[in-house]
């Protein structure tokens, strides 16, 4: 395909990303159960108030460096009308770009698609594209988030089969169209309104999981594609605005100190030898869960038990 680029690449959107300020570091774990515990708060005339105080752990994050070159070689732009020299740069940019952010994608995927990562997980008793509840299973797991850390999940992910799924599902479409409404199929911005959510991110990328064969006649030679998020369905907290302070099932750090590449494009000088310049992008990262009991996984929603 022509201009071929990957879509529908959310994990820049789901866990909030905080700028720090060193590759590695330490970063303050609070007491959930000492902010919830009331204190006695009456002082007697002439005493001092009562003196307060929490415990504060800590965790740690490496900001791997994340980086990918393409070349713009000479021959390729002798060969381009003069027109067209500006696409050259701008495509070999995309692709670089493309590949990074597919390669994010598949990290937060497999991190938050994991049962061990976070608080609960479960499968559906009924299948979502059968007979399944998909609004008794969501409130559960949001019933089950707030219940636990006192924090109503904020933002919901859903595999773009789970998304299918549910959008088409008659309870759905009745609770939101009324009964016998002739037609019409749940919106992202309905969903949040029946759930009270901040955000409902829809995971619609694909990667290609065939071996790749170097010589190949036929160039997609190999292709086996397949959705990324595929049926599951991650509940969770996040707050609006980011920070080391503030609970969230998870956070990039970002390590953007000045002079460090952070998603810029850097052109490198033309190389005789190779006879090429090289396009580079790349960044310092690193996701983290920090809080696994703000999240709850519906694995597998298309499935049964």
């Amino acid at each position: 395909a022509m201009g071929y680029r990957p879509e529908g690449m959310i994990a820049d959107m789901i866990f909030p990303v905080v700028n720090v300020g060193k590759q590695s570091d330490l970063f303050p774990v609070f007491s959930r159960a000492r902010r919830l515990r009331a204190q006695s708060t009456l002082r007697a005339r002439g005493t001092p108030a009562k003196m307060v105080d929490e415990p504060v752990g800590s965790s740690t994050y490496f900001a791997n460096n994340y980086a990918l070159k393409a070349g713009v070689f000479l021959e390729d732009r002798a060969n381009a009308d003069p027109i067209l020299l500006d696409e050259i740069i701008n495509g070999r940019t995309r692709l670089v770009m493309d590949d990074l952010f597919l390669d994010w994608e598949l990290r937060v995927a497999n991190l938050v698609t994991s049962g061990s990562n976070v608080g609960s997980f479960t499968a559906v008793s009924s299948a979502w594209d059968g007979a399944g509840d998909p609004i008794g299973d969501l409130n559960t797991a949001i019933d089950n988030v707030q219940d636990t850390t006192g924090k109503r999940p904020t933002r919901v992910v859903m595999g773009l089969a789970a998304w299918k799924s549910f959008r088409r599902d008659s309870t759905v479409r009745n609770l939101i169209f009324g009964t016998n409404n002739g037609g019409g199929f749940a919106s992202r911005a309905q969903v949040m309104d029946l759930f009270e959510l901040d955000e409902l991110l829809i995971g619609g990328a694909y990667v290609n999981t065939g071996e790749e064969f170097a010589g190949a006649p036929a160039i997609n030679a190999g292709e086996v594609i397949s959705q990324i998020w595929n049926d599951d369905v991650l509940i969770y907290h996040a707050p609006p605005t980011p920070s080391r302070d503030t609970p969230s099932l998870g956070y990039s750090f970002r390590w953007a100190a000045p002079g460090l590449p952070n998603m810029q494009v850097e052109r490198h000088p033309f190389d005789t030898k190779t006879k090429s310049e090289e396009i580079e992008v790349g960044y310092y990262q690193d996701e983290l869960i920090t809080g696994a009991e703000y999240g709850f996984l519906l694995e597998s929603v298309n499935s049964s038990t």
